[in-house]
């Protein structure tokens, strides 16, 4: 997703485009998985203090720029929502090791169920291959 497009939300919404807000936007759109504020603010630490990514943070939330990930480590993480796009990932309980998986039944439960589905998370936690033995 491109960076206007998160910037044209915070215009409609009232919200000026400051340099931490940036900076946060910056980190989760190279990221390659959902990260912690502790791994957003390590990006950031020498140009936002922690205090600011944590607002960045739940401000984004509630413009529906990010959405939390959870994945029962004991703390969240966060992820660029993008127009569309939605990840679900499974865990290595062992080492950590996360990665996006291209499944998504969300089509399937709206036809079996006859809801209109309006948000969903998926997240698997289990062994690596490596880590299994």
């Amino acid at each position: 997703m491109l960076m206007s497009h998160y910037i044209d939300i915070m215009k409609k919404a009232g919200v000026k485009f400051t340099r931490p807000r940036k900076l946060v936007l910056d980190a989760l759109q190279a990221a390659k998985q959902p990260l912690s504020i502790k791994e957003i603010h390590k990006r950031v630490r020498n140009k936002a203090d922690l205090a600011s990514v944590y607002r960045t943070v739940n401000l984004f939330q509630d413009l529906g720029i990010v959405r939390e990930v959870q994945f029962g480590e004991g703390y969240q993480r966060y992820e660029l929502i993008g127009e569309g796009q939605h990840h679900h990932y499974v865990l290595c309980i062992e080492c950590g090791k996360l990665e996006d998986i291209d499944i998504c039944l969300l089509d399937r439960v709206e036809k079996m169920t006859n809801f209109k589905i309006l948000s969903h998370s998926m997240e698997f936690q289990g062994l690596c291959h490596s880590c299994a033995g």
